[in-house]
């Protein structure tokens, strides 16, 4: 009995191990944190890798080439990589390299997208075709679909009220100029919430 037990704590340990070598930690910190021997914890981390590496290979090998066509073909469409990548079971440099292959550029992700770029996309995207836009600007479904959703929505409720008034008040104000006064209120309202609330308002006729 005390075998069987002294082996199960012993198979538990390495699972312990090869989840803390996962997580980043190199070989000397986990064989101090478990009171084990460095060669002990490297045997572990070879062993790890080499399955990861054949985990890969064997997934790899299952997709045809008209089963790549298809993934990097979802790419383009805008599909995130990474849902793809997870679903799939590659990894996204692989994916990336069956698109370099197929002359498919990637589309970028939301933070791949400048800030510059991001208000000028939004503004767009109030009057053209969602699908266009993210074709144009090489960016995937998720990222567009983050930026369709207009600046002032992200504005609390005292600084959409603020904003509200002040727009009646001064419609034709710059919305630089509208910033500094919301400012000196003490709200921080970014220009590109009040150009995306200004036409809002416009659009229901209210200012």
């Amino acid at each position: 009995m005390s075998t069987n037990s002294d082996q199960v704590k012993k198979e538990l340990q390495n699972i312990e191990i090869a989840i803390e070598l996962d997580r980043g930690k190199n070989i000397v910190e986990v064989a101090e944190m478990f009171g084990v021997k460095i060669p002990f914890v490297k045997a572990i981390a070879e062993k790890t890798a080499s399955l990861d590496l054949k985990t890969k290979t064997a997934k790899i090998r299952r997709f045809s080439e008209a089963e790549r066509e298809v993934l990097v073909g979802r790419i383009e469409s805008g599909e995130s990589l990474e849902d793809i990548a997870a679903e799939a079971g590659v990894t996204g440099s692989t994916l990336r390299r069956w698109c370099k292959q197929c002359g498919v550029n990637v589309p970028r992700r939301l933070e791949q997208i400048s800030l510059a770029e991001q208000k000028e996309i939004r503004e767009l995207l109030e009057e053209q075709d969602l699908r266009e836009i993210a074709r144009a600007y090489n960016i995937s479904r998720d990222a567009t679909e983050e930026l369709r959703e207009p600046a002032h929505s992200h504005l609390n409720a005292e600084s959409l009220s603020y904003l509200f008034e002040l727009l009646r008040e001064l419609p034709s104000a710059s919305s630089k100029k509208l910033c500094g006064i919301a400012k000196g209120a003490g709200l921080d309202i970014p220009e590109s919430a009040v150009s995306s609330y200004r036409k809002r308002l416009q659009s229901l006729k209210i200012i």
